[in-house]
């Protein structure tokens, strides 16, 4: 029987030009786990640290790996070493609970290695995520071209933002209301409107779900399916909210390094 999964696996910009390799092996660690809570009671999941500043991830569903990618992507810690995610998904005959995927050798591990080393290989870095693109050669766009455009678009808003903007997009990421990021900053609800309003924050937040959704679209069949594919979108980011709320003392975005 095909299932439907996607894959990343993410490297780390400039990992050695600090001398603190043995902090960043220690993070990663922690992201393993962290990643795991939130996969826990959504879906099946596999999460690998390796190498040293590697992290694989195989999961259900065309949108995980990355929505995953996207929330750590926001919440990381290191502002001068940066994650960046390959990125493959499609369907596959085998059963994820069964696969050891240190070993597991598919052609999407190969796709999301080969877009990893894409942007390792580009010294401009203009991009932190990339889509393989296994699509007929003969079609003049194809769905990963869609979605590479818009992981641009999202860097480029991204990188225009203050440190307050990036701050409030990524708390209303989790609390989807200003006024309540107001009162966690002890600032004025104005004051946070005018960030969230100057840093596009509803703009990129509309970005982020049209990726989700052309992702569940590659699996939704028809409207049923893509209304099931919706309703576990929802599941996922409400899964991660909810435990990026229960970890509020300690919010990577707080103790930035």
């Amino acid at each position: 029987m095909k299932r439907y999964i996607s894959v990343f696996i993410m490297d780390i910009s400039s990992s050695s030009s600090k001398d603190n390799w043995n902090r960043i092996t220690d993070y990663l660690q922690e992201w393993e786990h962290v990643i795991d809570g939130w996969c826990s009671n959504i879906m099946t999941a596999k999460v690998s640290h390796r190498r040293g500043d590697e992290i694989l991830f195989v999961g259900e569903h065309c949108f995980s790996a990355y929505t995953i990618a996207h929330y750590m992507s926001l919440f990381w810690k290191f502002a001068e070493q940066r994650p960046y995610f390959g990125l493959s998904h499609g369907a596959v005959s085998e059963d994820i609970d069964r696969l050891d995927i240190e070993i597991w050798n598919h052609p999407l591990i190969k796709q999301a290695r080969s877009q990893n080393e894409k942007i390792k290989r580009d010294r401009d870095r203009k991009i932190t995520m990339r889509f393989a693109d296994e699509s007929d050669l003969h079609n003049l766009i194809s769905n990963a071209d869609v979605l590479n455009l818009l992981i641009e678009n999202q860097l480029v808003l991204q990188q225009g933002q203050s440190e307050n903007q990036r701050l409030v997009y990524a708390l209303y990421s989790i609390f989807n209301e200003q006024k309540i990021i107001a009162r966690l900053l002890n600032k004025t609800p104005s004051t946070i409107s005018s960030h969230f309003t100057r840093g596009r924050s509803e703009l990129l937040q509309k970005n982020f779900f049209q990726i989700q959704k052309l992702l569940g679209l590659e699996e939704g069949a028809g409207v049923q399916d893509f209304n099931r594919i919706l309703l576990l979108i929802h599941d996922l980011n409400d899964a991660i909210r909810g435990q990026l709320k229960k970890s509020m003392s300690s919010l990577l975005f707080f103790n930035k390094e």
